[in-house]
């Protein structure tokens, strides 16, 4: 099965071009949620969430949205691990939580010292998914995909750093593919805002259905972010894919509650 959402929702130049005019930010949420499979929230990179702010997302989501959060900064803190995973339990027991992503730079290459590490930060997590984003390139390799595989460490495939021929299934349960743009690597670019401002065409969403379609051969599910939020230009490549993969005949799910919607 193929989820596909957008890695954020929170966006304010996201209207009109998503959002209605005039619609209640409160409301974003819960009108995101009636159109797209999955959603990534970053807010987690900063601050641990409130049980609050985690009650009311599932209240907002109706438990139907797969969810994947991004990893506080300095996560290799035990005592932060601890309460990051708690904090989160409560989707973990819906299974509404897809997993916890995080973003390893360049310089954390693939050798025994940085996979133990890798090891022990997926232990703090406490049982919950890790969804591991690399930006040297051994990790993509063949051998690296075996050693995450036996770990149960799913590997963040990226499209605008790796060709999709080369994403790889490393768990039977869950791929993720985060869509970031075709420009240069962020990693060599400071921060990279200026990566998230690309548009995908049509044409080069449909290059990459081959390799979905593989991904949805060997896993459970398959999330599909497309993190070029610029302008609403996320939300419109997530709405582009959908419109692809059903009409090459295949489902890209939604909620089953999404064509009762009218807002």
């Amino acid at each position: 099965m193929i989820l596909v959402g957008t890695s954020g929702f929170r966006y304010r130049d996201w209207t009109p071009v998503f959002y209605p005019e005039g619609l209640d930010p409160k409301e974003w949420l819960r009108y995101y949620s009636r159109r797209f499979g999955c959603c990534e929230l970053g807010f987690t990179c900063y601050r641990i969430p409130e049980a609050q702010e985690i009650q009311e997302i599932m209240e907002e989501t109706r438990g139907a949205l797969p969810l994947v959060f991004r990893a506080p900064l300095r996560l290799d803190n035990p005592g932060l691990a601890r309460r990051f995973a708690g904090a989160l339990w409560p989707l973990k027991e819906t299974g509404q939580l897809a997993g916890v992503l995080v973003r390893f730079p360049p310089e954390f290459v693939f050798m025994r010292d940085n996979f133990s590490g890798l090891l022990r930060l997926r232990d703090s997590l406490e049982g919950i998914r890790l969804i591991a984003e690399f930006g040297s390139a051994g990790w993509h390799s063949a051998q690296a995909a075996r050693h995450l595989a036996a770990s149960r460490v799913v590997l963040a495939c990226v499209d605008g750093v790796e060709s999709p021929g080369a994403f790889r299934a490393t768990t039977p349960e869950l791929a993720c593919v985060r869509f970031q743009g075709r420009r240069r690597s962020r990693w060599l670019r400071g921060d990279g805002s200026g990566e998230h401002d690309y548009a995908y065409s049509r044409a080069e969403l449909e290059s990459a259905l081959p390799a979905l379609r593989r991904l949805d051969g060997e896993c459970e599910r398959v999330l599909v972010f497309m993190n070029n939020p610029w302008r609403g230009q996320a939300a419109v490549n997530a709405r582009m894919l959908i419109d692809i993969l059903a009409a090459t005949a295949k489902e890209a799910r939604v909620p089953s509650w999404t064509a009762k919607s009218s807002t």
